[in-house]
């Protein structure tokens, strides 16, 4: 996202919001907003709008992918084996990579 568009939407959230929570609610919250790779505020304001945030993926899913995609460009595979990995890669992008709804 474009810096000036990130400062210019900041701007423009001056509304708050308190909620009360247990303790184990917000360290479950905290939880899962870290392993989305978003703030407490990001992750409860996107969940409230309807948004699931996924979480975010693993180091070694980004290497695998990265691994295949690498071994796909330098032609070292067949022809069907670099469909195949084509159609896994797509697969995986649409499972860890790809927005929630909302």
């Amino acid at each position: 996202m474009n810096k000036g568009k990130t400062q210019n939407k900041q701007k423009e959230r001056n509304g708050r919001l308190d909620i009360r929570l247990s303790a184990s609610e917000k360290t479950a919250v905290q939880r899962k907003a870290k392993a989305c790779g978003l703030s407490v505020s990001e992750y409860v304001r996107k969940r409230a709008l309807g948004y699931e945030p996924r979480a975010a993926p693993s180091d070694e899913l980004l290497a695998f992918t990265s691994a295949l995609i690498e071994l796909v460009n330098k032609n070292e595979a067949s022809d069907a084996v670099g469909r195949t990995a084509l159609e896994l890669l797509a697969d995986i992008r649409r499972s860890f990579f790809e927005s929630g709804a909302g």
